[in-house]
């Protein structure tokens, strides 16, 4: 179901409201981004996928039938597009961005242990990076967006056990590649 802002926002999109399309891009665009770049892992890619949901959205809002959330309809058209460009052979030459961000930084209290969270955090981009891209969209929208699993089924069009499963292998499979640095 749309929230309640999210409503109005549908309505004054289907109106054809300018500034409304300009609301619904402040208010999503970062997010979007953020699933592309973490999916894809260039910024270049993200931007272009971004650009692409919001044109999407642009064309489509008149067939959105409010069944699920307004940000879910996002996730969903965002998760569809990663996921078509990295089955294409163009991806698949292309390596990431060194400032494809999985985590924000948090203050350190010395040198030391900036440089350990930032090892621990390059391996744990890494780590996702070289998940299948099934189990990977799914752990973007869990662990790092916090969708819930129906949010997660609706979006990607999969059923929510389907979705349990893919982040439970995600999850062993991080968890073995990690154990190195939690013994």
């Amino acid at each position: 179901m749309p929230v309640a802002g999210d409503k109005d926002l549908i309505e004054r999109l289907r109106a054809g409201e300018p500034q409304a399309f300009e609301a619904l891009v402040r208010a999503y665009q970062h997010r979007v981004f953020g699933v592309a770049l973490r999916m894809l892992g260039r910024r270049a890619d993200a931007e272009d996928v971004a650009q692409d949901v919001f044109l999407r959205v642009h064309r489509a809002i008149g067939e959105f039938r409010g069944e699920a959330r307004l940000s879910t309809w996002l996730y969903g058209i965002a998760s569809n597009l990663c996921l078509n460009r990295l089955a294409s052979a163009d991806h698949r030459r292309m390596r990431p961005d060194d400032d494809a961000v999985m985590l924000a930084p948090s203050p350190a209290a010395d040198a030391a242990a900036v440089a350990e969270r930032s090892e621990v955090e390059a391996a744990l981009r890494q780590a996702i990076a070289e998940l299948p891209d099934e189990r990977r969209i799914v752990v973007v929208l869990r662990d790092v967006e916090g969708l819930s699993y129906d949010e997660i089924a609706q979006a990607l069009g999969i059923e929510p056990g389907t979705v349990r499963s893919r982040l439970h292998r995600a999850r062993l499979d991080l968890k073995s590649k990690m154990e190195r640095f939690f013994p």
